[in-house]
């Protein structure tokens, strides 16, 4: 049998009737012909036949009884029934009972039998192409469903990974909080527990010199002052710290603001740097524009900031070779800027990327024995923001540094 002809069983008992059928459409398709229901049993079961035609009048089995056996056995074929005029009765019950395509009278027309046959097979390919797209969508239903069911198994098994990790997480974040509280809680301990000697330290120098001052030689003069000097560094490291602390437990805490003159504020916080800046030989040079420049601030936060940038100018500054601080207000538009320029050894790339920032140690070098915490600028920095200002830097390395501040302008409304 040719596998691209579509097959047809013609089951008659009148075997010339077989012999025309299958000389007529033998070249269009693959035929098979019985001359009992039995025989087109047995051949239906042994290959595979696309249609059924059968001649309704035959002996020991008629035509619709032969199609009521093939749809239950093979009911995707397609079934057509020869009858003549008379049988009306069997072609109702072929057509109620058989699923048939269509009826033919006997004796069939060539052409309107090679017609049939044609619009036949077109039905039966479309419904064959439906039953392969049910299958089709069938298994993509089965293959999506499968893939739902896998993917929500995904789903949840990863969901049940990440509420592990976040309950492993949150564990480890509240150990490092614990842990974090308790070196915070050492750290102010050892930073009180140091304040008070050095207080005491510094008390019993002062006596010291009162009861001593006349027989000091140079050279003691000398180590007292250097004394003094390492006091007063130890002291600002320990408020530094102490301010660092304060700023990082109250985060949100905002300090009541009030109106202040800088261009009092200023000249006054200058007073007392004036004597460490000329054992440098260093100028402080003051300048502004105007007797009153108002912000909205809060003093003792001022005091810190200028106190940190002013102490770093002079800490960086060259010594003995006269040279200058420059401390200038100027009002610009809605802002104040305050800028503290030095001619000291300036900043490195490096340095302006991590300028504000915790514990860091610049890669210019105090030029007299100072010391630095690398806490200041990071306070100046929390401090400013707090007081709803700006800071930044500007520098070429060997050139000096200049740090500047804008704040707003004070506004009554």
């Amino acid at each position: 049998m040719d596998n691209q002809k579509h097959s047809i069983l013609y089951v008659d008992d009148e075997l010339v009737n077989l012999n025309v059928f299958k000389t007529t459409f033998r070249r269009e398709y693959a035929i098979f012909t019985a001359t009992s229901a039995h025989e087109g049993m047995d051949l239906l079961r042994q290959y595979p036949i696309d249609m059924i035609i059968t001649d309704q009048r035959m002996p020991r089995m008629t035509g619709v009884e032969f199609l009521k056996w093939s749809l239950e056995e093979f009911p995707e074929k397609t079934r057509i029934i020869l009858t003549g005029f008379s049988d009306t009765e069997a072609i109702i019950t072929a057509i109620n009972e058989c699923d048939i395509y269509r009826y033919m009278t006997k004796p069939w027309d060539t052409e309107e039998m090679r017609l049939a046959l044609k619009k036949a097979f077109e039905t039966y390919q479309l419904r064959q192409d439906n039953f392969k797209l049910l299958e089709d969508l069938k298994e993509a239903k089965e293959s999506l469903e499968q893939k739902v069911i896998e993917r929500t198994t995904e789903v949840t098994q990863q969901k049940e990974e990440i509420e592990y990790k976040n309950q492993v997480l949150q564990s480890q974040n509240s150990l490092l909080k614990e842990l974090d509280d308790e070196r915070n809680n050492i750290t102010s301990m050892i930073v009180h527990d140091l304040q008070s000697p050095i207080n005491r330290i510094s008390g019993l120098l002062e006596l010291f010199e009162i009861e001593g001052n006349l027989s000091f030689n140079e050279n003691q003069k000398i180590y007292l002052d250097l004394i003094r000097r390492n006091i007063s560094d130890a002291s600002r490291h320990i408020r530094n710290l102490l301010d660092i602390k304060a700023l990082e437990k109250n985060l949100n805490y905002q300090m009541p603001l009030s109106k202040i003159n800088l261009a009092s504020l200023l000249p006054q916080l200058l007073v007392a740097y004036r004597e460490q800046a000329s054992k440098k030989q260093v100028n402080l040079l003051y300048e502004s524009n105007s007797e009153e420049v108002f912000i909205k601030g809060q003093e003792d936060y001022l005091n810190r900031i200028f106190d940190n940038l002013i102490s770093n100018a002079i800490k960086f500054s060259p010594k003995n070779v006269n040279s200058n601080i420059f401390i200038k207000i100027k009002e610009n538009g809605k802002y104040v800027r305050i800028s503290i320029q030095d001619e000291g050894q300036g900043l490195s790339e490096e340095d302006k990327k991590n300028l504000f920032k915790k514990f860091q140690k610049l890669s210019a070098r105090p030029t007299n024995g100072e010391s630095s915490s690398g806490l200041g600028l990071s306070i100046v920095k929390s401090l400013t923001e707090r007081l709803m200002g700006s800071v930044w830097a500007e520098s070429e390395s060997k050139k000096g540094a200049t740090f500047i501040i804008e704040f707003p302008k004070y506004s009554s409304h």
